[in-house]
């Protein structure tokens, strides 16, 4: 509809332009005819320094008028002849003769000398100057439609070949038109469909359309998302699934031991409610450790932070596991070249809890005997915190995934070593709440490197 009223307004816009603007043309041709008269007109003038003559005779007004009709006519006619074109038709000379009839003389303030004013009609005026002096002026009524006859043919011949070429251009856009809508609506419909398959869940659903344009852009994006979601689909079923296993474990074996203990097949001893204490504390840290972990991804984890000496926090905390390492095997050595000065914008609380869990995760997956490194060191505006411990390493194409939860080295680092795999989870995702940046890599001593970074204040 909007193609058809387009072309239509064109058409006529277009229709009404040409027809005028020929017009316009057709009349300055016949208006500049007037200057045959005008030649006279002042001739009579130079005579007799006045008009009145003509006004007293008018037929030396007609005189004037008819014979420069005949100059014209006769003109035109030599002018054919020698273009070896046919002769002036003779409505062509009616049509000539009726435009000089309706010229009128009027003197300089337009007080008519001679001729005839048709009342209701809208004249225009050629000035007469003789010696810079105005004496009057020519009155002429202008064309309104073509005098010629081919004149008419000549315009309405343009006009049809171009109401031709509207068709063709309205038929041509229409097809383009079809054309594309059916390259837009094909690939519009199949993604209302895919999506509707994603909202109910169904993630597999592709779209397969192999185009470098916009709408190709659009199906590609739309299958990452589709991928993206079946991904997460995916790890939210294993986290549950891991979750589920990871507290079976502690739960059977506590429900096994009091079972026994309740048949009297095991003695209520110190050493088995001990190793009960042990289960129930391995199930503690696990729920606090989810609970952590969903605070930090729901951003409701609280942080009281301030102007934090950094130093000062690795002071303190090292001693506390040197102890703890060692009685495992492992050594515990400590490069801290950061000052006084080498503070950060944090929450005490939690950047303790941050190294805690690092050196936890070295404590549990560091074979003895063995070396545990913690490095600090400043570089401009940055603080570089740098912990790696010894063998086991971690294979790189793991290292990637090492800060996803729940995931755990099932072979160098074993698992019997007990965690769920979620200390390092919890760590990235303190340190991303003080706009740091945490890494992992192999380390020098044959185990796992982590590297943080913190902004100074």
């Amino acid at each position: 509809m909007t193609l058809v009223l387009s072309t239509t307004a064109m058409l006529l816009f277009t229709h009404a332009s040409v027809k005028q603007g020929f017009l316009d043309y057709v009349s300055q041709q016949a208006i500049s005819r007037l200057q045959y008269l005008e030649n006279a007109i002042k001739e009579v003038y130079a005579q007799e320094m006045s008009l009145s003559s003509l006004k007293d005779d008018q037929r030396v007004w007609r005189r004037l008028k008819y014979q420069t009709f005949r100059e014209y006519i006769e003109q035109q006619s030599r002018e054919a002849l020698s273009n070896n074109e046919p002769p002036l038709h003779p409505s062509v000379k009616a049509q000539e003769r009726a435009f000089v009839d309706q010229l009128i003389l009027v003197d300089a303030d337009k007080s008519i000398i001679v001729g005839e004013k048709f009342e209701n009609a809208e004249y225009s005026w050629r000035e007469l100057f003789f010696e810079d002096q105005l004496i009057g002026y020519i009155g002429y009524i202008k064309p309104k439609d073509f005098m010629r006859s081919v004149d008419r043919l000549f315009i309405n011949q343009q006009l049809k070949a171009f109401a031709l070429l509207s068709i063709g251009i309205f038929i041509g856009s229409f097809l383009i038109a079809l054309l594309v809508s059916s390259w837009l609506v094909k690939p519009m419909s199949e993604l209302s469909k895919a999506a509707e398959k994603i909202s109910s869940g169904d993630y597999s659903v592709r779209i397969n359309r192999a185009a470098s344009d916009e709408m190709g852009a659009l199906c590609n994006n739309f299958n990452e998302l589709a991928r993206t979601l079946s991904a997460n689909e995916a790890a939210r079923k294993q986290w549950v699934a891991d979750i589920s296993h990871e507290m079976r474990t502690p739960l059977s074996v506590l429900q096994a031991q009091i079972e026994a203990m309740q048949d009297g097949i095991r003695p209520t001893s110190e050493e088995n409610l001990a190793l009960l204490k042990t289960k129930i504390d391995s199930l503690s840290r696990l729920i606090n450790d989810l609970y952590e972990l969903s605070l930090s991804d729901l951003g409701a984890l609280s942080y009281s932070k301030e102007n934090l000496d950094l130093s000062t926090v690795i002071n303190n905390i090292a001693p506390d596991y040197e102890q703890k390492l060692a009685s495992d095997g492992l050594e515990l050595l400590v490069e801290n070249t950061l000052s006084e000065k080498a503070r950060i914008f944090a929450d005490p609380k939690r950047i303790s809890q941050l190294f805690s869990n690092l050196l936890e995760n070295s404590a549990r997956y560091t074979d003895a005997p063995g070396k545990v490194l913690l490095r600090a060191s400043r570089e401009k505006h940055l603080i570089h915190i740098t912990l790696e411990d010894s063998a086991p390493a971690v294979a790189e194409d793991q290292l990637d995934s090492i800060f996803d939860r729940l995931f755990r080295i099932e072979t160098s680092r074993n698992r019997a070593t007990g965690g769920a795999g979620l200390g390092l989870s919890i760590c990235k995702n303190i340190v991303e709440a003080h706009n740091g940046r945490i890494s992992a890599q192999q380390s020098t001593l044959g185990g796992l490197q982590i590297k943080l970074s913190f902004d100074l204040t």
